[in-house]
């Protein structure tokens, strides 16, 4: 019996897939955790592109929306992801290409791309620091006219505030002193002066 079952094995092996390892797990986190992403704007069709870079070849990149796989065979290791709508939350996830461990998510990287707003070059908005006047402000919801509009109306109620003057300080010099008692100094100076000569003649009188 035992070398019938032997046979059957030897004619038809069985392929036994081997366990992912806690160890090797950790090295492909380790790798996923240097993988960084930016995006720019593409004004041609009002998308984004989104590059991710640093990617090791062992790793690969699943967009979570559309269960696209990208690898990268780049010496920079980068990946790049167009026409992203504008205001969109893009979720990718990475997992290593290791067969044996290639069912096991080691990161998950959430993209959020702003929105682009098609009416910040207005007039109105040229020197206007309003929020709704910012090249990402989200102005899906807004026609020209009601863009216009609003920026208008809360521009007209954000009325700068005129700062407060200041107290007048008058600071009393020796000079406005003198004025104020020209008289009185005036008339002590010449009693002063007057008993002063008085009494100086008296004495010369006596000595005499």
């Amino acid at each position: 019996m035992n070398k019938k079952i032997l046979l059957i094995l030897l004619l038809f092996p069985i392929s036994i897939k081997a366990a992912c390892t806690n160890q090797e797990l950790t090295r492909y986190k380790t790798l996923a955790s240097h993988v960084n992403s930016y995006y720019e704007y593409n004004e041609q069709n009002n998308t984004f592109d989104v590059t991710a870079y640093n990617l090791s070849k062992e790793l690969k990149i699943v967009n979570k929306d559309t269960n696209e796989s990208y690898n990268t065979n780049d010496t920079l290791g980068e990946i790049r992801i167009g026409n992203q709508k504008t205001g969109y939350n893009l979720k990718l996830a990475i997992y290593p290409t290791n067969s044996e461990c290639q069912d096991y998510r080691v990161r998950t990287m959430y993209i959020n791309l702003p929105y682009y707003n098609n009416y910040y070059k207005e007039e109105i908005c040229k020197n206007n620091n309003h929020q709704l006047c910012s090249k990402w402000a989200n102005t899906s919801t807004y026609t020209k006219e009601q863009f216009i509009e609003k920026v208008k109306q809360e521009t007209k109620t954000e009325i700068p505030k005129t700062p407060e003057p200041e107290p007048e300080i008058n600071k009393y010099g020796f000079f406005d002193f003198l004025g104020d008692f020209y008289i009185p100094i005036l008339l002590f100076i010449i009693i002063a002066g007057s008993i002063a000569i008085y009494k100086l003649d008296k004495k010369q009188k006596f000595n005499f």
